[in-house]
């Protein structure tokens, strides 16, 4: 499975991986706001078949989920599902220097720490989606 992006003309999707109901849902008000579709998920496990049978743009995934973690998610995208150019953000609390060289080799397109705030969330998107 290849990862293909949308046209730019087209609303971009978001998968957000949050076990926390709180933090899914205030993040996925954060991108609503500024235009993207999102579909929701608690778990690692639930995103999985998402990332098979739909096209995302972009997944925004937490590190320290319940069960499987963010990172090993992160590692079966790269590896297994063949997904190397889907943007992959890791957002989390334990955000300090070995658990960015954890999630640099995990592969993870980018890093926001908890709690996400506007602009840094805004510059990451920017980032990603240059043409925008």
């Amino acid at each position: 499975m290849s990862y293909s992006p949308l046209s730019s003309d087209t609303q971009r999707r978001v998968l957000v991986v949050e076990d926390h109901a709180l933090g899914r849902v205030l993040l996925a008000s954060m991108l609503l706001h500024r235009g993207y579709a999102v579909i929701e998920v608690a778990s690692a496990e639930e995103a999985l078949p998402i990332l098979r049978e739909q096209t995302v743009d972009l997944v925004m995934l937490d590190i320290l989920l319940t069960g499987m973690s963010g990172i090993d998610l992160c590692q079966i995208i790269r590896n297994e599902l063949n997904l190397s150019t889907l943007p992959v953000v890791a957002y989390t609390g334990a955000y300090d220097v070995s658990s960015v060289a954890d999630m640099r080799r995990a592969g993870f397109t980018d890093f926001l720490p908890k709690p996400i705030e506007a602009g840094a969330l805004e510059s990451v998107l920017q980032g990603i989606f240059k043409e925008d």
